[in-house]
């Protein structure tokens, strides 16, 4: 859930699930309700017109006349649709052509009262049936209540709201479908500046470019004008920062000469005070230099790592017998990082003229763009049976038969750190000792 995109679509997916399970219900319950509604309605119209086909006889008997029913389905057999006439007393006074073996017995109800309801049967189609408790007044006065029980077989209306439910389930669903397949696009229009804005970042990281494009949506012109604002600010002080740094050069630098140069031989330890003014020159020069070089990983260029290596590699051949000692370099030429190129000299210095120092004759140099690590690996003795972690301590030596200060690794490993990466000391596969540099 890290991705805005992600959890917009799952979000969208939740709604559009309960907005179309709400839907279906409502037109489901809806529609069924209309049916019933509707069913109703026409078996009333049955009972009016059986009340209509319904005469009194001179001997005060109900007769129906068969032609005159309004559904011709109550004179054919076991159509499905069936109607009685009940006395008070429950005695079937009529009962239609059609009618079953079976038909639910009538409920006494008041004098003009209309019940309607549905009949479940086991391993039948349930049943609709309504019902008019009336009374008609005879010649000498008196009243014949009777009731008109009308029944019919809900069979094919179930079957039609069935599918009528499973159309409408398929179509909200395709239709759901539809509008998720909408909303994505819409969803990736729409982030699409966001996406803009890092690529933007990360050529920014990779120095192919300076500042974020203004050409943005006015909800994210604030963000990156801010953003840009950080960035000029940032090289400003920057630069201000190198500034300082040579000013201060420059005024130690020259008392220093001039102490230097005051100094008189015959003086006792001017030599030794000599030698330390100089050095001190030296390092001021050098941390200068560094302090120009060097400026935060987001704002120096990104530069490949096989031409540094491949001139270190270069440069130790010279100083160390280029048949004893073989570089195998397979490195991706576009294996780019963020790193000043003085402090990538003073790491591959430090790793490689150590594997040179103590006796290896073959060093594998191998790294991807993908993977963000290279490793080197050659054949010579091997670190000791020891915490690894050790090793990237200042002072801490692996070998202290051969001379040395114990400050190389440790200060590759505080390089690496301060731009973010790491140095793991390891074995490696054919015996000798494997160093591996992880890039950001």
């Amino acid at each position: 859930m890290q991705s805005i995109t992600s959890r917009l679509v799952i979000g969208t997916s939740l709604v559009l699930t309960v907005f179309v399970v709400l839907t279906a219900l409502s037109v489901s319950y809806s529609v069924h309700q209309r049916a019933e509604t509707a069913r109703f309605d026409r078996l009333q119209g049955l009972v009016y017109g059986i009340l209509g086909a319904t005469e009194i006889s001179d001997n005060a008997r109900l007769t129906v006349n068969s032609s005159a029913l309004p559904d011709p389905r109550l004179n054919q057999a076991t159509s499905g649709l069936y109607a009685e006439l009940m006395s008070i007393d429950g005695k079937r006074l009529w009962q239609s052509t059609s009618t079953a073996s079976w038909v639910p017995d009538f409920v006494s109800r008041p004098i003009g009262d209309w019940m309607f309801e549905n009949v479940e049967r086991r391993g039948y189609p349930p049943l609709h049936r309504l019902q008019l408790a009336t009374a008609w007044e005879l010649d000498n006065g008196t009243e014949l209540p009777f009731t008109v029980h009308v029944v019919d077989e809900a069979d094919n209306l179930t079957s039609q709201l069935k599918r009528f439910d499973q159309t409408l389930w398929v179509s909200l669903m395709i239709s759901a479908v539809a509008l998720l397949i909408v909303q994505l696009l819409v969803l990736r229009q729409s982030l699409k500046p966001l996406r803009n804005i890092a690529e933007e970042l990360e050529q920014i990281e990779r120095g192919e470019r300076d500042a974020l494009s203004e050409s943005v949506p006015r909800e994210l012109s604030a963000m990156t004008s801010g953003l840009n604002t950080l960035l000029r600010t940032e090289r400003e002080r920057h630069a201000q920062y190198r500034h300082m740094l040579d000013d201060l050069a420059h005024s130690l630098k020259t008392p220093l000469t001039v102490l230097r140069n005051l100094l008189k031989p015959s003086l006792a330890d001017s030599d030794t005070i000599q030698d330390q003014t100089r050095l001190m020159q030296t390092s001021i020069e050098r941390h200068v230099q560094r302090a120009n070089l060097r400026s935060p990983r987001y704002l120096a260029p990104a530069i490949p790592l096989r031409p540094v290596i491949e001139r270190m590699a270069g440069s130790l051949n010279k100083l160390y017998d280029a048949s004893t000692v073989s570089f195998v370099i397979k490195v991706d030429a576009y294996f780019l990082v963020r790193m000043d190129e003085a402090d990538l000299f003073e790491i591959f210095g430090n790793i490689l003229e150590n594997a040179c120092k103590y006796g290896a004759h073959n060093i594998l140099i191998a790294g991807t763009a993908e993977s963000r690590c290279l490793s080197i690996d050659d054949d010579g003795p091997g670190f000791p049976d020891m915490d690894l972690q050790q090793l990237v301590r200042r002072g801490v030596r692996a070998d202290s038969q051969t001379p040395g200060t114990g400050m190389g690794l440790a200060a590759a490993a505080q390089l690496m750190a301060n731009h973010g990466g790491r140095l793991e000391p390891g074995h490696s596969a054919n015996g000798g000792a494997r160093i591996e540099l992880w890039f950001v």
